[in-house]
């Protein structure tokens, strides 16, 4: 056996299992026209494959036409025979393959018959179905054919007529019912057409099957939305992914999040007293697009008039990393992926909670990661590599941050020398320093269960902080939309972002009742290189995603509060940390 073969082999006896899995099956259209006849489609898990055979001289050629016949793409070398092989050596998963013939239907299909009686192993075990499609016999005519062969049904007239125990699926040119190219959207007209078909079919049981249809990632989607039984293709390799991850890509909201109107009824000129910085990690543009699409268009966050664009380059390299990019804003200089608190030279640099702690003001973070999370420690911590727990945690318990609220009960016993822990119903008045535990790593995510312990937790730690004298500079980071980019998956990131958005909420209606506090909504980078590539109405988006990585997208800031203007047009992450620190000066 050829090594390139037995690779082959390999390969499919290891995706088999994974391939049986899949939800919406793929039938790869004119097969026989690939480089690899069968072998592409069958390896890339396509569950119906389709060949055209015409009939020369006693020998079925796999071709479009008589004209287009090629010297050895026969039918049983192309397809019979490599299923054969395959049958002997590994378990074959189900596969139907739709024999379309292009020559007079009742002696090419004799020729079939035979063809495939000379393969037993095939048709004893079940897995491969055999489907005439193309120039078949009359209906009527069905049953006079072996148990092993079934047929492409194309008419709709006669459904409620023919003896369907011999058809294995209802067939359809999309062409009769609309000329839509599979960008944009269908129009309303041809879509009730397209669905009127469905409702035809549907009664009969049978699985359906679109041909001549638009072949982007758009008409995929419309067709497993329609619950279409195969998805016509002549890329089966990209439908295949795109569809295996359809679920995950596609989010529809239960419950509309409420959005908070904020009153902007403060002083723009005046000094802010205090400042709550929001980060949503890894939250860009598209992140919040496409969580205001499912809310219904509207966000708490997107209700804030003051607006900038910010570059999240690291000094680097000009895609940063969490720890590089809150380290800018904590600090207002540019430092290396990984480095934490420290310049590219690995000296330490003040950070915002250090400077403002030594003028007196109250501190804290508040993070759905843990308490040792690269974002909230570049607030603290002084390290050039981020995974040092160690120095993290020694730096924490070092520092003069007054409180948090975090994961990370796993390390408490390492933190407990300073930070008394408390339950967030008892946070008491601060007059210690105070950790608050939520989850032994990062928190729990919204869909494990964690509910609305952030928002909670803000309304909670600036009650108490409106009560005091002292100034306050307070982090809130949202860490587990950038979770929902790395693993590409759209739920995640908008249930993740719609909490943080309520966290916004919660701390705009602060700012509107204290009239003194400068808030910031902004993200260290953008995840995923996401797209919204569909929404509706209705709540449901549907999602691409460029990389399971970091991009060098710039990203939104908000701003709200005193010294608000100050924060738009277009500049470094480093400039949070400088207009902060001027906005608490009275803009010096």
């Amino acid at each position: 056996m050829k090594a390139s073969t037995c690779l082959v082999y390999f390969l499919l006896c290891t995706l088999t299992p994974l391939l049986a899995q899949q939800t919406y099956r793929v039938h790869a259209h004119n097969d026989y026209v690939r480089d690899v006849p069968f072998w592409h489609a069958y390896g890339n898990g396509a569950e119906s494959i389709e060949v055209d055979l015409y009939l020369e001289r006693d020998t079925l050629f796999a071709t479009h036409s008589r004209a287009e016949i090629a010297s050895g793409a026969t039918f049983s070398a192309l397809y019979l025979e490599e299923l054969d092989r395959l049958a002997e050596r590994v378990a074959l998963r189900p596969v139907q393959l739709l024999i379309d013939l292009k020559s007079e239907a009742y002696e090419t299909l004799d020729e079939v018959v035979a063809a495939i009686q000379r393969y037993p192993k095939l048709t004893e075990s079940g897995q491969v179905t055999f489907v005439i499609s193309g120039n078949r016999p009359e209906a009527a005519d069905y049953g006079n054919y072996p148990d092993f062969i079934y047929f492409d049904h194309q008419r709709l007239d006669d459904l409620g007529e023919i003896d369907l125990d011999k058809v294995a699926l209802i067939s359809q040119s999309f062409r009769d019912y609309s000329v839509w190219n599979g960008y944009g959207r269908i129009t309303s007209g041809d879509g009730a057409r397209v669905q009127q078909v469905l409702a035809t079919v549907a009664p009969t049981g049978k699985p359906f099957r679109f041909w001549a249809t638009p072949d982007t990632k758009t008409a995929w989607a419309y067709f497993a939305g329609l619950g279409v039984g195969y998805i016509n293709t002549d890329r089966p390799a990209p439908a295949r992914a795109f569809l295996d991850q359809l679920p995950q890509r596609t989010y529809r909201l239960e419950q509309e999040s409420p959005v908070y109107e904020p009153s902007n009824n403060f002083d723009p000129n005046a000094r802010a007293r205090n400042v709550i910085l929001l980060i949503g990690d890894g939250n860009g543009l598209s992140q919040i697009s496409a969580a205001r699409v499912a809310n219904g268009g509207d966000l708490s966050l997107t209700r804030i008039k003051h607006v900038g664009l910010v570059s999240t380059t690291a000094a680097d390299d000009a895609v940063t990393d969490s720890a590089a990019g809150g380290t800018a804003m904590a600090t207002g200089e540019k430092t290396n992926n990984r480095s934490i608190g420290v310049d590219t030279a690995g000296g330490d640099l003040p950070t915002l909670v250090e400077l403002l702690g030594r003028e007196g003001y109250t501190t804290g973070i508040i993070t759905t990661d843990g308490i040792d999370g690269a974002t909230p420690s570049a607030f603290y911590a002084h390290t050039a590599e981020r995974d040092d727990s160690d120095k993290i945690i020694a730096d924490l318990v070092a520092s003069d941050l007054d409180f948090f609220i975090a994961g990370g009960a796993a390390k408490a016993d390492r933190i407990a020398e300073r930070y008394q822990s408390r339950s967030l119903e008892d946070i008491g008045n601060l007059d210690r320093p105070t950790a608050i535990y939520h989850g032994a790593g990062k928190m729990p995510s919204v869909e494990d269960g964690r509910g609305d312990f952030l928002p909670a937790s803000v309304d909670t730690a600036l009650s108490v902080l409106g009560r005091t004298d002292r100034p306050f500079f307070l982090l809130v980071e949202g860490a587990q939309i950038d979770s929902g980019g790395h693993a590409n998956d759209i739920t995640t990131v908008v249930t993740e972002m719609l909490d943080f958005d309520r966290a916004v909420a919660r701390a705009l209606r602060f700012a509107d009742t204290d009239r003194e506090t400068l808030v910031i909504v902004t993200a260290d980078h953008e995840t995923g290189g996401l797209g919204v590539a569909t929404g509706t109405t209705n709540g449901s988006v549907r999602a691409d995603f460029l990389s399971v990585d970091h991009t060098g997208t710039l990203v939104p800031l908000f701003a709200y509060g005193p010294g608000a203007a100050a924060f738009t047009g277009v500049f470094e992450n480093t400039e949070v940390f400088h207009r902060i620190m001027a906005a608490l000066a009275g803009g010096e």
